[in-house]
């Protein structure tokens, strides 16, 4: 019987080793999983594999390759054509007979079979344009889109990079929320315990008791609410980041909140409300969105009035046609094969259109119109928007210095309560 005793400890106990060893291996398995970032680091990571900015960057591209297409207009258009044909029945034609046989009665007509069995056609042609005001000023609205497009990456990449450091931002506060209601948690909990071991002596009553249950149960459900709106936040980060799972992203415990009231890019602009609108205007990525588009769609308005004006181009071509009866052969001798070169200036003015080109003008000449009281109204927005920013940032400066002093006021009135405590004049309820 001891023997046996001493076999099931033994079995027991190598199962409890690998249920620790497996434990242990899973734990090592998850935090090598993890994926620690500094805020830097996830502003970098998302500017790398964010989506937005990805889909931003193939607008550009496209831009690029339209640019290219519109460019390649000016050089020549070569193209080549080749055709068979195989007269399966040749048609014919009737003439009068009297045009062969001047005896032939009136009336009298023969058929002509005209065309050979196999017929061959091919051609090279080439058109050059001389002038063409609507091609020249397209070429400009290209580049001009272009550089709209290159505006749409660099404001898509601030908002991506404001983005996440915001959500960064907003990760670490909800987490030491959280730690902060576990803190709570934890002097409720022991609160409540010493209140019940003095009511029992007599020395605390039940409505003490009860107070704390029901802060305890506040507490609970804010702790609740708290972790839920930490993993909220860590999916909508992760989404930014492009990572599938979001249990993953881990911020270092070294990355803190700094002094957010002094802004290390400002420090070089003059101190004035004027000079930070300035710069505003001239930097922000919207502002030059705004400002190249009323550019484009100038652009458009000149790209419809040049349609009043004519196109002249260089065009020529090289063919050769054959003919033969019989079985094929390609393209024939040189008894059934002709060759022709033809050589033109063109000119194209479009005199009237019933009134179309005149509609289309208006209609360009109002969407600029459009575009210019875009870029004005965003200008406004853009200097109403920093000078709240610059009374906000000036008040959270304000506000910052008071919650340091309410700090330090908590932290002295602290250590009163804990040394009232320490001499047993107080309790863990004070």
């Amino acid at each position: 019987m001891t023997v046996l005793s001493q076999l099931v400890r033994v079995v027991v106990l190598c199962f409890l080793a690998s249920s620790v060893v497996a434990q242990s291996t899973q734990d090592r398995g998850a935090l090598a999983d993890e994926l620690l970032l500094t805020v830097d680091g996830a502003v970098r990571l998302a500017l790398e594999r964010s989506r937005d900015l990805r889909n931003a960057t193939d607008g550009l591209s496209e831009a690029r390759a339209q640019a290219s297409e519109t460019w390649g207009q000016l050089w020549p258009q070569i193209s080549a054509s080749a055709s068979y044909v195989r007269n399966i029945s040749p048609a014919v034609s009737f003439v009068p007979a009297r045009v062969f046989d001047a005896s032939a009665p009136e009336g009298e007509f023969i058929s002509l079979q005209f065309g050979a069995d196999n017929s061959w056609q091919s051609a090279i042609s080439v058109e050059q344009p001389l002038f063409d005001p609507a091609l020249l000023v397209s070429t400009g609205a290209a580049d001009r889109f272009e550089r709209l497009q290159v505006e749409v990456v660099r404001g898509r990449a601030q908002q991506v990079a404001t983005r996440v450091r915001m959500l960064c931002y907003d990760l670490l506060l909800r987490e030491e929320q959280v730690q902060l209601i576990e803190r709570s948690l934890l002097r409720v909990r022991q609160a409540l315990s010493e209140t019940k071991a003095r009511s029992r002596a007599g020395m605390a009553t039940s409505y003490d008791e009860l107070r704390l249950r029901v802060e305890l149960a506040n507490l609970e459900s804010t702790q609740l609410q708290a972790q839920n709106e930490v993993t909220a936040t860590r999916r909508q980060l992760a989404v930014e980041l492009d990572i599938e799972d979001p249990l993953r992203l881990r911020l270092t415990e070294t990355t803190a909140l700094t002094d957010t009231t002094q802004i290390p890019v400002l420090e070089g602009l003059e101190d004035s409300t004027e000079a930070l609108v300035n710069a505003a205007l001239s930097q922000r990525s919207d502002m030059r969105q705004l400002a190249q588009m009323v550019a484009l769609r100038k652009t458009q308005v000149r790209l419809e009035q040049v349609d009043y004006l004519p196109t002249v181009s260089l065009f020529g071509s090289w063919d050769v046609q054959a003919q033969q009866n019989g079985s094929p052969n390609f393209f024939g001798d040189s008894r059934s094969r002709a060759t022709s070169k033809i050589a033109g200036v063109s000119m194209k003015l479009p005199l009237f259109t019933g009134m179309q080109r005149n509609a289309r003008i208006h209609q360009r000449q109002a969407v600029h119109r459009q575009a210019k009281t875009a870029k004005q109204l965003g200008e406004d927005q853009a200097t109403a928007q920093v000078r709240d920013l610059v009374e906000g940032l000036a008040a959270a400066g304000v506000r910052e210095r008071a919650q340091r002093l309410a700090m330090a006021q908590a932290d002295q009135g602290y250590q009163i309560t804990l040394a009232r405590y320490r001499r047993g004049v107080g309790s863990r309820l004070e």
